[in-house]
């Protein structure tokens, strides 16, 4: 097994690293803190973003959440500049490699009058691009609102809230008869009748919009499971197409395909434009680590911008997460320049900090006869191109030396798609081939830190 695998793995890999550091993937970066080894993780800044006293002279450097030499205010600047697991909320020179998308986004918009579904992979950066959008609608004078969804709100909870926030200067007031009587009401939802309403009951309060288009995002829509708030959403999409009411709707969600977001309903269609949200090329990747690295005040070092783009694989949550960690290590230790072992401590730390369920699969993977050759086969995989929805084909496999791969080889990824081998791999069968996807793709990031790491080959 090691003979396919292996042409691949000199793409993640360093060439120059020697030596296998299997059972030392979690060094302590900057040795132990013989002052606060034992105290409690803190929290570093204040809600208000000022500095919090109370944790000693030294600016906090006791604080084992937090690498020595490393002050509230250098972290809160460090957090500023690269956020993993905050959406960006402002349209600045942080917001990088989406142009395409947003471009797509507003045309179906204002030129097709359509409503839109923006999907794909988690990480990928959806909320940043719905935040984008919220705000170019806005200055565009839109009535932008927007939600994030849970499984615990109902239809009409989530539309009463937007309705809420339509004020009823925007009503059309018997434009027909100037004499009627003007309705006396502060927002549009105290149209709707008291409790439950329908989707002609909705459509009918919308259709008073006047002198305005109201854009209602709705973001991950995913975690609705409901299925009736689905059909509903389905019947009033086409409603609203079909009634040329100046409301679009923006749904956004982590999906592979529409089925899986909105179901089968293939009566809406021809009333909205999907856009799968791509991964972004190691270019946009390189910019989106300087642009950070420029509004903190640090630079990094070429082969470290590059490694990190070789890792993340067009994922700018994972970019940012190496980024931001990196970072924090060059700076801990007094210098502004990140370098090869601060990304080996970023790598440390996003290892120890990945979701269980990805670490449980990959053990499980693992867990069992033939180990080094599984994971070569993970790794391959891996490295293996993909399409932008993830997939892969085992010919590719082969790398740059045309062989392809064994029999052996491909019976190892059916296995590692069985649940017994934690369900790593998806098969995507079409017809005359069978091509492969991680099942969740954050997996992929996962193998090959944790790879290059076992192996001393940051």
């Amino acid at each position: 097994m090691r003979g396919p695998a292996a042409p691949r793995l000199p793409d993640i890999i360093d060439n120059e690293a020697t030596g296998d550091r299997r059972g030392h993937m979690f060094p302590q970066p900057g040795g132990q803190d013989a002052d606060g080894d034992h105290d409690l993780p803190r929290f570093t800044m204040s809600v208000n973003g000022g500095y919090r006293g109370g944790m000693g002279a030294n600016g906090g450097a006791n604080a084992p959440a937090m690498l020595k030499g490393l002050t509230p205010e250098l972290n809160g600047l460090l957090r500023e500049a690269f956020t993993p697991t905050r959406p960006k909320q402002q349209l600045n020179g942080l917001f990088i490699g989406r142009n395409d998308t947003l471009r797509r986004i507003i045309s179906a918009i204002e030129e097709e009058r359509a409503h839109v579904i923006l999907y794909g992979d988690r990480g990928r950066g959806k909320t940043s691009v719905a935040n984008a959008i919220e705000k170019i609608a806005g200055q565009a004078g839109y009535l932008s609102l927007k939600l994030t969804c849970s499984g615990e709100l109902s239809f009409e909870d989530i539309f009463r809230h937007f309705l809420k926030k339509i004020p009823s200067t925007y009503y059309r007031s018997a434009l027909d008869n100037p004499f009627a009587a003007r309705r006396n009401f502060a927002s549009f939802n105290e149209l709707l009748p008291d409790g439950t309403f329908s989707v002609t009951e909705l459509n009918e309060v919308l259709a008073g919009i006047h002198a305005t288009h109201v854009l209602l995002i709705l973001d991950e829509y995913d975690r609705v499971l409901d299925e009736d708030f689905r059909n509903k959403l389905a019947e009033l999409f086409k409603n609203l197409t079909d009634s040329s009411i100046p409301v679009t709707l923006l749904v956004v969600g982590v999906a592979e395909n529409l089925d899986q977001l909105l179901g089968k309903h293939p009566s809406i269609q021809r009333s909205l434009v999907p856009v799968h949200l791509p991964l972004m090329t190691d270019q946009e990747i390189g910019r989106l680590i300087q642009a950070g690295a420029q509004n903190a005040g640090i630079e990094f070092a070429p082969d470290v911008v590059r490694r990190i783009a070789e890792f993340v694989r067009g994922l700018p949550y994972y970019a940012q997460l190496l980024g931001l960690h990196a970072a924090r290590s060059a700076v801990s230790r007094g210098s502004k320049l990140v370098e090869r072992p601060d990304l080996a401590y970023a790598v440390a730390r996003c290892l120890q900090e990945a979701e269980r369920g990805i670490v449980e699969s990959y053990a499980r993977a693992l867990a069992a006869d033939r180990r080094a050759e599984l994971e070569d086969a993970l790794l391959a995989a891996a490295l293996c191109p993909a399409d932008a929805y993830g997939v892969f084909d085992p010919k590719d496999l082969a790398g740059d030396s045309g062989e392809l791969p064994s029999a052996a080889t491909l019976d190892l990824l059916k296995r590692l798609t069985r649940e017994d081998h934690g369900g790593v791999l998806a098969p995507v069968v079409e017809p005359g081939l069978e091509r492969y996807r991680f099942r969740n793709q954050m997996m992929r990031q996962y193998v090959l830190m944790r790879q290059a790491s076992e192996r001393g080959q940051i």
